[in-house]
């Protein structure tokens, strides 16, 4: 019995041993990563459900659904769609958040904007080690990721 313990506390030393650190900015830049996207797809299935199951829609779900299976593409779909007439530019599902489909598209921009602070926060936590050149790529690609989201 004494001999299995023996082992699994070698074991896991070696493992220890044999495994690089994880730096905080790291664990940070995971964390908000994991909760964004976790919280972006919760307004995104919120989303669907009102989708679905009621009428408070930007767009008609199941003209949506039938076009897409009859293989139209984006601009054909919305140009076909009741009331819009053009694919809408930007962030558009801001003024109709009321709607399943604004809720869908909150929840998926949510998820793709977790990136942003997460990459400000490890900028943050390298430089605070000491990684000056990390710590300042992180921030320009933060910077790059907010103009590259800003509706020119």
């Amino acid at each position: 019995m004494s001999d299995l313990k023996d082992e699994q506390n070698n074991e896991q030393t070696q493992n220890s041993e044999s495994r690089p650190a994880v730096s905080y900015a790291g664990i940070i830049y995971g964390d908000i990563i994991y909760w964004g996207t976790l919280a972006g797809a919760f307004v995104v299935l919120l989303g669907s459900i009102i989708t679905f199951t009621t009428t408070n829609n930007y767009i008609d779900p199941s003209y949506m659904l039938s076009s897409l299976l009859d293989g139209k593409n984006v601009s054909e779909i919305w140009q076909g769609a009741e009331g819009i007439g053009a694919a809408p530019n930007g962030h558009w599902y801001l003024s109709v958040l009321g709607t399943g489909n604004g809720l869908t598209m909150l929840g998926i921009a949510m998820g793709v904007f977790s990136v942003t602070p997460a990459i400000f926060a490890s900028a943050y936590f390298l430089l605070k080690d000491g990684d000056k050149m990390f710590a300042s790529v992180a921030g320009i690609a933060g910077l790059i990721t907010i103009f590259a989201m800003l509706p020119w």
